[in-house]
């Protein structure tokens, strides 16, 4: 069963399992209200709406546990819950070579309907909710596309954002290395926890809650199918995690 605010949408749990996923940049909706940004064709459709693939990978990693998750119910065009309110990219008016007519001269009182509407409401639910738990895993899921316009092509096909919790990322680059299916992971690939990790700076490392911060290669997860089996796949390897289980992680 899920539950569905203009802000976000809830996954309830169907068991009681200490494990909490979110997505940051799950949806690529925006309300009528906002003429699509000026965009067009399919520019909404391409990764700079949303993260490819990430809506269906949690949906999958919720299913195999019955936790809770929760996901942003709007795209990152409009405003970006993984920014802080003072970062020069939380409303972008260009996007990967794109410009983004609906986002230019925005005025004070634009941007703050956007943070009131959408930005501001995500952040709450979640800081409630992990108010009221007790020391959960913490998962986030993000994708990358394989080849952005404006860069280089990224070649490791999961990437793990580390800056407070080492040793969970490390188990979990553990247990795909035993999984033996030659899977590249790299460690702040393709993006740096110290750069893109404000979610999990404002509600899961203060609350010193163990975590991980998964990023996906699109080209693994661009159908509902590959979406869906990944998705399986990350769930067996951090199974062990959300269970304590010992895992060595060598030297």
């Amino acid at each position: 069963m899920s539950r569905m605010h203009s802000a976000y949408r809830i996954i309830e749990p169907t068991r009681d399992v200490p494990l909490f996923i979110f997505g940051d940049h799950a949806s690529r909706y925006i309300p009528g209200n906002y003429g699509n940004l000026g965009l067009a064709g399919n520019d909404m459709t391409r990764h700079i709406a949303w993260d490819i693939g990430s809506a269906s990978l949690i949906r999958a990693m919720a299913d195999f546990f019955g936790c809770r998750a929760q996901l942003a119910n709007f795209s990152r065009l409009l405003i970006d819950p993984n920014r802080s309110l003072d970062a020069d990219s939380l409303i972008l008016e260009v996007s990967d070579g794109t410009v983004i007519p609906g986002n230019w001269n925005l005025s004070m009182a634009d941007k703050r309907c956007r943070m009131d509407e959408f930005y501001q409401p995500y952040h709450d639910r979640m800081s409630d909710y992990l108010k009221t738990v007790n020391d959960p895993l913490v998962i986030s899921i993000h994708s990358f596309t394989p080849q952005p316009l404006a860069g280089a092509t990224r070649h490791v096909d999961i990437g793990l954002l580390v800056k407070h919790d080492e040793l969970s990322a490390r188990q979990f680059q553990r247990m795909f290395m035993q999984l033996g299916q030659g899977f590249s992971i790299g460690m702040n690939e393709p993006y740096s926890a110290h750069d893109f990790n404000h979610t999990i700076d404002t509600h899961v490392a203060p609350r010193g809650l163990r975590h991980l911060a998964i990023e996906v290669n699109q080209r693994l997860v661009d159908t509902e199918y590959r979406a869906r089996n990944m998705g399986r796949i990350l769930a067996e390897q951090v199974e062990p995690i959300v269970n304590r289980v010992d895992i060595s992680i060598g030297d």
